[in-house]
């Protein structure tokens, strides 16, 4: 039915040529500490895992950078549409 996924807030900017990089939202990173939706040792092994990756792009052999700066997407790729009722539960409910 669609896709989950687990939005950390704590996000990484790292300009295109890999010459500097920056945090992006750490205060809304600070407000779910200060709110209890991570607790000091979650956030801490989000900020551990996103300077992990940080020296992962740093490095100039890594895998994930070879290559990717120059990938455009194919131009005749278009952008998928829903199918009818998508987003209505009832819908699925009644097919089982």
């Amino acid at each position: 039915m669609g896709f989950d996924t687990m939005d950390q807030l704590l996000d990484i900017v790292i300009e295109p040529d890999l010459s500097s990089w920056h945090w992006k939202d750490e205060d809304e990173f600070a407000d779910t500490i200060n709110h209890g939706v991570y607790s000091l040792a979650e956030a801490q092994a989000i900020r551990e895992e996103g300077e992990r990756v940080i020296k992962t792009m740093q490095d100039a052999n890594s895998l994930l950078i070879q290559g990717w700066e120059k990938w455009r997407p194919p131009t005749d790729w278009q952008i998928p549409e829903f199918p009818a009722k998508w987003d209505d539960l009832s819908f699925y409910n009644d097919q089982s």
